[in-house]
């Protein structure tokens, strides 16, 4: 009971977006602040070592998209509506620009956020989230409709177990397939149908300092990929984990993350 206390969030607050309360949590103090944006039917606890490494030098929020988590349910969940969560927490804190970091499916929120408020973003983290060309991103249409019905729950079931290895232990599995699974059906097939909306995807450059801490086993994931999209893109890859390497490896993405973040003067 001790350890749990000395870990919560110095704040816990709700910002607003149309009607829909977004639940955030926020941390320690710097010049500098990072949003922590998890993936999907994901939420913010699934960041919770990243958060207790970076809030003794930056001020860290960590936040639960629409229909995630403790936030509120909205109309429909594509990746620009995530997007403007985002925008709406840090406008509550009053951060006028920071470095944004996102696991999976928080890489497309993260491009939509830096297309509509590019001025704002300091830095880019991507933790093994994909950035796929137009045409393959279609198929997780499909995907999204196998998350309605009968079987829905078990063929999520499936999704989020085929995303570990064998390293990944037994209690994590549990923790991750806890938080995933806890999502209604709606959010996790509406997020899905976000993540497969081809205006996501569509060809443009976006020239901020970008990284991406990728699984060893994501071979999808490529720097010449990334580079078409992020110019300034860098890959750095964490052998011995599956897709939620910051969680298995906490120790070692944080370290990555924080010597690339004071490489960048933040």
């Amino acid at each position: 009971m001790l350890l749990l206390l000395v870990s919560l969030p110095l704040l816990a607050e709700t910002a607003e977006l149309e009607g829909t309360k977004i639940y955030y949590a926020a941390a320690g103090r710097g010049a500098h602040t990072v949003v922590l944006i998890h993936g999907w039917t994901c939420d913010h606890t699934l960041w919770d070592a990243q958060m207790e490494a970076l809030k003794r030098r930056y001020r860290v929020i960590a936040l639960d998209l629409p229909g995630h988590g403790r936030s509120g349910a909205a109309p429909e969940y594509s990746m620009k509506r995530f997007a403007r969560a985002v925008n709406a927490v840090m406008a509550k804190e009053n951060v006028r620009q920071a470095v944004l970091a996102g696991h999976s499916m928080g890489g497309a929120v993260m491009l939509e956020f830096a297309r509509l408020y590019q001025e704002q973003v300091l830095a880019i983290v991507a933790v093994d989230a994909i950035f796929p060309e137009p045409e393959a991103a279609r198929s997780l249409a499909s995907l999204a409709a196998r998350f309605e019905g009968a079987d829905a729950l078990e063929e999520r079931r499936k999704i989020v177990r085929g995303m570990f290895t064998d390293a990944t232990k037994a209690e994590l599995r549990l923790k991750i397939e806890s938080v995933m699974l806890a999502a209604p059906a709606d959010v996790a097939a509406g997020a899905m149908r976000g993540i497969a909306d081809l205006s996501v995807w569509r060809e443009d450059r976006i020239d901020l300092p970008f990284v991406e801490i990728a699984a060893e086993t994501s071979t999808y994931v490529t720097e010449d990929l990334l580079k078409k999209r992020f110019p300034r893109a860098k890959l750095v890859r964490v052998p011995g984990t599956g897709h939620f390497l910051h969680i298995e490896k906490p120790a070692e993405v944080n370290r990555i993350l924080l010597e690339w973040l004071a490489a960048q003067g933040l």
